[in-house]
């Protein structure tokens, strides 16, 4: 097995021989195989052992065997304790959480720059299974990703008959967790009584099964590639709103597969994508982190900005530099970015603000009053632009829309004596 470990972690992650190295060590058969198969074939690792203190004196004995294992063969042992109650998760999710992030963690303030993780053939197995299910999609029937950020499974292609034998063989020592003989858990369930069964029925039932995960892997990469393809020509992003072309996305065959594929990494579920394929302008639904939008031909995607109608920026003669870029000058410019008023009517300091229920002001061009959310309407702005818009005020009256609309009570008239130019760089 040494030597064919050492195959595949080199050519699969050549760059492992010059990384800094964390293992993730619990002190079962797995990791602790996959540990000393890395201490011998590269140069620097380091292990990671978490004790979440669910089993007794069992969870202090597992970090023993670890600590006493790094000291014997000089390694770097980082230990922590966890309390898993203190999470509203199951105990499962908070584990995996408090697991990974302390990893990241580990790997910020110590420099490694890749964790290894012990999972295997039979785990690999056993997710597709469960992921069947519970109902998938090609990203399910791939399993166990081999890599995903910086996280690695280099013992994916060997099976747990496997490590075992290769453990007793170099007496490795290891840890039983007695807790994985319960079938309260799908995945030990799966394990005890649906594996066998299947190896029963085909003598090469296991590994027929792992290179259907093997294929399917490589069709969800080329799935991917595609996908990223129709992203950068569909996705137009502009000022941090995404225009997609509503027309040109129904057109894609098969619709539900598209719509899963371009808008899952959003938090998406495809049929509320396609519902809203055909719903009136102005009409959103929301994500974790994202909001898509029905504008006039497309959608829009955007991460929601929080709308603070409190906030608000002092704004003296001399100009100001954040959030935005205004002077005041004599001189007239003739751009849209500029606007001239009558000089009298202005008291400084001037506010810079976003727009709060029931703003109105005069429009240039029109008579009477209009209510800022009504120009907001008939603009077609969309929650993005409205959240972002910020008003120039005089006292409490509205001078300009910035960069949009002018109130007509501030503009120069036959008998202005001073002009001063508003200038937005």
């Amino acid at each position: 097995m040494k030597s064919r470990f050492q195959t595949h972690l080199y050519s699969r992650f050549p760059a492992l021989r010059s990384e800094r190295i964390l293992v993730a060590v619990s002190g079962g058969v797995d990791s602790m195989v996959l540990l000393d198969l890395l201490r011998e074939l590269v140069d620097e690792v380091a292990v990671a052992h978490c004790n979440f203190q669910l089993r007794g004196q069992d969870s202090v004995k597992d970090e023993q065997l670890v600590e006493s294992y790094c000291k014997r063969y000089q390694l770097t042992c980082h230990i922590k304790r966890f309390d898993t109650k203190l999470f509203k998760q199951s105990t499962q999710m908070a584990a995996r959480t408090l697991r990974f992030n302390w990893f990241e963690e580990l790997c910020n303030s110590n420099g490694y720059d890749i964790v290894l993780t012990a999972h295997h053939a039979d785990d690999n197995i056993e997710t597709l299974l469960m992921n069947i299910i519970r109902g998938t999609g090609i990203e399910g029937l791939a399993a166990i990703p081999e890599q995903n950020g910086r996280i690695i499974r280099p013992l994916l292609p060997f099976y747990k008959s496997e490590i075992v034998n290769y453990a007793q063989a170099q007496e490795i020592p290891w840890r039983e967790d007695y807790s994985n003989q319960s079938d309260d858990y799908l995945r030990n369930a799966m394990r005890h009584h649906v594996i066998p069964e299947l190896a029963k029925l085909h003598p090469k039932a296991l590994e027929n099964t792992s290179k259907t995960i093997d294929f399917t892997k490589q069709a969800a990469l080329v799935i991917q590639q595609q996908t990223v393809q129709l992203q950068e020509q569909l996705f137009q992003n502009k000022k941090g709103t995404i225009y997609i072309p509503i027309q040109e996305i129904k057109a894609l065959k098969p619709l539900s597969f598209w719509s899963h594929q371009l808008f899952q990494a959003y938090g998406f579920d495809h049929r509320e994508v396609i519902k809203l394929m055909n719903a009136q302008k102005g009409k959103q639904i929301s994500s974790h982190n994202y909001v898509l939008e029905v504008g006039r031909d497309e959608f829009l995607l955007y991460q929601p900005f929080t709308h603070d109608a409190e906030k608000e920026f002092t704004v003296y003669k001399d100009g100001l530099s954040e959030p935005l870029n205004l002077t005041f000058s004599k001189e007239q410019l003739n751009t849209k970015n500029a606007l001239t008023v009558d000089e009298e009517t202005i008291l400084f300091p001037m506010t810079l603000r976003k727009w709060k229920k029931g703003d109105y002001f005069y429009p240039t061009g029109m008579t009477g009053s209009k209510k800022v959310s009504k120009f907001f309407k008939d603009e077609k702005y969309t929650a993005t632009q409205k959240a972002a818009q910020w008003l120039l005020c005089s006292g409490n009256d509205i001078v300009w829309i910035v960069g949009k609309r002018a109130d007509r009570r501030f503009t120069p008239s036959e008998n202005t004596i001073n002009l001063l130019n508003i200038n937005l760089k």
